[in-house]
């Protein structure tokens, strides 16, 4: 089992990434209310059902303030108060929800999350960004507030589908993207194993990605700067999602692919390394191709929650491992966008 420690001035996370991590449920005081996402405690009833649990739906639809105040009116029924501990089980759209019930039902009470999904694991679950969707657009309500713990179970992985695996994996290598070329490598050398969950390569993918994240949120929790880094591919994949039957994984491929080819028509990434990510990202069975419209990309780009006035500031690569934060006015982005297809 690997611990690593996330410090910032408004809270610390203890994060364990290893093997039968749930298990310390039963450890866990006073007992945890369970705000665990369906189709984990269908896959897992044994390891959760012995605890209090309120059910979080599966699917983005789902993530919502309908939602929200549902657990609210559940969490008021079973008379939980200021000393009660909430642990968030699932993948993203779970721990979110439940890291966003926790910071708001009576005015914040505990909470933590064991986090079930490979983009979980590596991202979502990770620094304290908790929240839910309006209207279709991403996170547009929510909060930054740390949980106390995170595990990463990886035993939870088995049961996972393949496709939702494959999606985590684009979190992965966005890492390497952004701050870490030999990981970018390491992940070209090994993805057939990681395809296929080989232990020791899981382990090492998912604790080098938190500790890559880690990283990012002890110098900028409120994303003021440096943690805008983590947004490569995702503001041009937020605005496939809204409008694609995609996952989120496979959504933002297809924005770190787009994203990288941008970086090359403003002559700061050359073709070669641009192939390079396209390749890593194609070799993980995810998209790099899809129809789409530049106008509807543009469109939800101008709802995305990273507009300032009438400026975005988007990721952009200047090399592997290399990521800088670009301010590109709205009115010339879209030229871009239409040069992209």
């Amino acid at each position: 089992m690997h611990q690593i420690k996330l410090n910032t001035p408004s809270g610390n996370t203890a994060i364990s990434v290893g093997k039968e991590l749930s298990k310390g449920l039963a450890n866990l005081s006073p007992g945890p209310i369970l705000l665990v996402d369906e189709n984990v405690l269908c896959e897992h009833n044994e390891v959760f059902c012995p605890y209090t649990c309120l059910v979080v739906p599966s699917g983005e639809r789902y993530k919502t303030l309908e939602t929200v105040e549902k657990l609210y009116r559940d969490l008021v029924k079973i008379e939980a108060d200021r000393s009660s501990l909430i642990v968030g089980v699932g993948g993203g759209l779970a721990t979110d929800v439940a890291g966003y019930v926790a910071s708001t039902f009576l005015r914040e009470i505990p909470f933590g999350f064991i986090s079930s999904s490979l983009l979980g694991q590596v991202d979502a679950s990770i620094g304290g960004k908790n929240g839910v969707n309006l209207d279709g657009y991403k996170n547009m309500i929510g909060t930054i507030r740390q949980p106390s713990f995170v595990w990463c179970d990886l035993d939870l992985l088995n049961t996972l589908s393949h496709k939702e695996y494959i999606s985590g994996i684009a979190e992965v290598i966005k890492y390497g993207a952004i701050m870490d070329e030999p990981f970018l490598h390491y992940l070209k050398d090994q993805m057939k194993d990681l395809l296929a969950l080989d232990p020791a390569v899981l382990e090492k993918v998912v604790t080098r990605s938190v500790k890559a994240k880690v990283e990012i949120v002890e110098k900028d929790e409120k994303e003021s700067g440096l943690r805008r880094l983590l947004n490569f591919g995702h503001t041009i994949g937020h605005a496939i999602e809204r409008d694609q039957k995609l996952l989120h994984g496979q959504a933002v491929a297809l924005g770190m692919v787009l994203a990288s080819r941008l970086s090359v028509n403003l002559g700061m990434l050359s073709s070669s390394d641009a192939e390079l990510i396209e390749s890593v990202i194609s070799s993980a069975g995810l998209p790099v191709e899809i129809a789409l419209n530049p106008e509807e990309i543009y469109a939800n780009i101008r709802k995305d929650k990273k507009k300032s006035g009438e400026m975005i500031h988007f990721i952009l690569l200047d090399g592997p491992g290399s990521a800088v934060v670009k301010p590109i006015p709205m009115d010339e982005l879209k030229p871009m966008l239409h040069d992209l297809y």
